[in-house]
């Protein structure tokens, strides 16, 4: 494996100074992938998702995800980085949705102002994207952390369901304050990541999230889930939500 095969992955390892510092993701990255063949084919497949990108989106999100390269978390590692190189995938689903020209939107320059994540244009009319990526919780990421012993459930928390509510109306409000034309369509692209670190009960897992936005919809929102391959994968499909799954 080599950067001819994977040129903006390594695009990001080279923004790395000292690869060796502890706090660095991609540490022995050239060998683990060598000696993982999940390891090599999750990176692959990331690969894949940011070469959709053209060439400033992709300078943009580089940019975005370069002091996050160095920012490891005592018991989250690096989620934020991950969670910056998720927004690719939403901006290859407004590709797929035929949305042309797409671009990221700059941070506000303001304190306290956040901007939606993502714009794109069709037939003169326009989407904003938000991305969010929910991470596993407090408790999961500290037995991780530990070693602490596995466990799974097939039922999501309350915590799980009351982060989802939090992450849709703040996208909801971030979309509206950037602009609140009545004919902008706006879109919530979420990323989950469940406490069952195998997702052995993924299925059962969207289709309690797909009745508790039945239950509690969120009007003027078109909400968009991300359907990450893992060990106990299996296509899936909503109906008060879109479903993208990641192909094999």
């Amino acid at each position: 494996m080599s950067r001819q095969v994977m040129p903006r992955v390594y695009e990001l390892i080279d923004l790395i100074e000292d690869r060796s510092d502890p706090s660095a993701y991609f540490q022995n990255f050239d060998v683990s992938i060598r000696d993982e063949p999940s390891k090599a084919k999750v990176w692959l497949a990331r690969e894949r998702e940011l070469q959709r990108l053209d060439l400033k989106s992709w300078s943009f999100l580089r940019s975005e995800a370069r002091p996050y390269l160095t920012s490891r978390h005592a018991s989250r590692g690096w989620e934020q980085l991950i969670s910056i190189l998720n927004q690719a995938r939403a901006y290859n689903h407004l590709l797929d949705e035929g949305y042309q020209p797409i671009s990221f939107i700059p941070r506000a320059s303001s304190d306290g102002i956040k901007t939606p994540d993502l714009l794109g244009v069709l037939n003169g009319k326009n989407v904003l994207c938000e991305v969010k990526t929910i991470n596993i919780s407090e408790v999961e990421a500290n037995r991780r952390n530990s070693g602490g012993v596995v466990s799974s459930m097939n039922l999501l928390t309350s915590g799980f369901f009351d982060k989802l509510s939090s992450d849709l109306l703040a996208a909801k409000k971030q979309m509206e304050s950037y602009d609140n034309s009545v004919d902008v369509r706006r879109i919530v692209f979420i990323v989950p990541n469940f406490d069952d670190f195998l997702a052995e009960y993924k299925k059962n897992y969207f289709v309690q999230i797909d009745q508790h936005l039945a239950i509690k919809p969120i009007h003027g929102l078109d909400i968009v889930f991300y359907n990450q391959r893992t060990a106990f994968h299996c296509q899936v499909a909503m109906q008060n939500a879109a479903v993208v799954n990641e192909p094999g």
